[in-house]
């Protein structure tokens, strides 16, 4: 075996699930269990299991739990398990829901029926940054998907969703904001979707059921855990006087392979987030797409139901695609792009423009067509009745004539628009990042500087650690400043990493980083 120094930091941080090797003085003492991506349940209480193909298996503690899995509880079940790290998913008794993605920057579930309760840990300092606006942006959006509904949750809370059946679903929320069929629903408030329509209510935030009940209790549970940490975990047993304990992490993958934003690709059309369900046509044949896909010429690109996708068309300029949607890039060069959308709903996102450098970019439907002018936001939807074209931010020539914002375009005609966003398809752009931002130096496309906040902040968050001898997991953050429970507590128990030289391994197997660091009780802050 070969060590060698290595000093790339992404080595620091886990990917996949993981044991972790506890050094004291370079020498191993003993293992733990610990994985920053993927879910696996981690409290049960009374029936509940999980299908996978044709096979039906008992729920357990610890599971690796996959893509396409069904988890179902009867009528005395309740399950709990881990989303991205600091956040818990609860499952209702009589509940049925499907992991349509369990990556953690596109998580997306189907509850078919039942309930499902959603806790969010917030971070001390981040309401107070420099960019107090972005804070519900740089978590990583977690989607839930019933019969007729389907709701978006990005900031720290507590969120319950119920699939009530006869075309209803609820959304409760707690603590935090989500979003529920393109309504907005705030703290103590209640989003209602019946059919076609949403409503948004007042609730009394005293009025409790027994899930909810239990949902408390775990998440205090949980919380004691992670404090329990300070006096008996493998951490604390093995750290000898003026020496720091030392936990191996496997080297980071790239996470789903999404490519960043930082690798800027002078190929209009390049893939940066893609769903399963997206699907290009060329010779009139269609196949999946991934990131890796190269779009041409003549190319379609269409989604499936609750799928969504993006394209970078240039530098500082994206293309989103909303579901059950398809577009045609009869033009895609560095001379011309020319964008035709065929169904559904599509966003440009234009960043910066420069009209003496950026490339002519023409987006039509079947009977709009207009070139864009400046940098905004511009959204084309085309529909049985025909396609408009809303300019919300910016400037386009139709024909001969310039429209600027807030300007609808419809048959010709144009008229006043609305600048709110009206769907789940505007809030996930919003999410992704529209317009552009200054960061202290210059400016920088939003979608940029938040591609640029998660990856620093997924990479300081925290992994998800068992205690040996314990049959369940708590949150155990990276950094020092506070992980709060939207429920009450704090995870005080930290892993402080400090930056150290780290080292591969060359033996055929994954290299491996040190990270370095020890457990540490932080004082309550003032």
């Amino acid at each position: 075996m070969i060590l060698k120094q290595y000093n790339h930091r992404s080595l620091l941080f886990a990917i996949c699930v993981i044991a972790f090797p506890l050094l004291t003085s370079g020498q191993e003492i003993e293992t733990f269990e610990g994985f920053t991506s993927g879910m696996r349940p981690n409290a049960v209480k009374g029936s509940a299991f999980y299908q996978r193909g044709e096979g039906k298996f008992d729920l357990e503690p610890g599971l690796k739990l996959q893509q396409g899995d069904f988890i179902k509880t009867g009528a005395d079940g309740y399950a709990e398990l881990l989303l991205q790290p600091g956040n818990y998913l609860r499952v209702g008794s009589d509940s049925e829901f499907q992991i349509v993605n369990d990556q953690n920057d596109r998580m997306r579930l189907k509850l078919n029926r039942g309930s499902l309760n959603v806790e969010i840990l917030s971070k001390d300092g981040e309401g107070s940054w420099q960019y107090p606006h972005t804070l519900g942006q740089v978590y990583e959006l977690i989607r839930v998907i019933t019969p007729n509904a389907e709701v978006l949750i990005t900031e720290p809370g507590i969120f319950r969703i119920n699939a009530i059946g006869r075309g209803q679903t609820d959304l409760v929320v707690r603590k935090g904001e989500a979003v529920i069929n393109g309504r907005r629903a705030k703290k103590n408030e209640r989003g209602e979707a019946t059919g076609a329509s949403v409503t948004v209510a007042d609730i009394d935030a005293k009025l409790q059921d027994a899930f909810d009940v239990w949902s408390r209790e775990r998440a205090d549970q949980l919380v004691e855990a992670n404090k329990s940490l300070k006096k008996d975990s493998p951490w604390v047993r093995h750290r000898k006087e003026g020496k720091e304990t030392s936990v191996d992490l496997p080297a980071e993958e790239k996470e789903n392979n999404s490519k960043s934003r930082y690798v800027v690709s002078a190929r209009p059309g390049t893939m940066v987030f893609v769903e399963a369900g997206v699907e290009f046509g060329r010779a009139n044949e269609w196949k999946p797409v991934t990131e890796k896909s190269e779009l041409e010429p003549g190319d379609k690109l269409r989604t499936g139901p609750h799928s969504f996708a993006e394209l970078t068309m240039l530098p500082d300029i994206n293309l989103r695609l909303d579901h059950d949607s398809e577009i045609a890039f009869e033009q895609l060069s560095n001379d011309a792009i020319h964008l035709k959308l065929l169904r559904g709903s599509a966003i440009l996102d234009v960043a910066k423009f420069n009209s003496k450098e950026t490339t002519p970019i023409t987006l039509a439907g079947a009977s709009t067509s207009v070139v864009i002018a400046d940098k905004g936001n511009y959204r084309i939807d085309a529909g049985p009745t025909g396609d408009e074209i809303m300019v919300r931010d910016g400037k386009v020539m139709l024909k001969d004539r310039s429209v600027g914002s807030c300007r609808r375009i419809a048959s010709g005609t144009v008229s006043e628009c609305e600048k709110r966003r009206s769907d789940n398809f505007d809030f996930w752009s919003d999410h992704r990042g529209e317009g552009e931002i200054y960061n202290g130096r210059s400016t920088v496309s939003m979608a940029t500087f938040l591609d640029r906040l998660r990856r620093v902040r997924s990479r300081n968050t925290g992994f998800w650690f068992q205690n040996p001898g314990q049959t369940h997991y708590t949150f155990v953050p990276y950094t020092s400043e506070r992980f709060r429970s939207p429920y009450g507590g704090n995870y005080s128990t930290v892993l402080s990493p400090r930056r150290a030289r780290l080292i591969e391994v060359e033996s055929g197997e994954r290299p491996f980083g040190r990270f370095l660091g020890s457990p540490v009780a932080r004082p309550p802050r003032p």
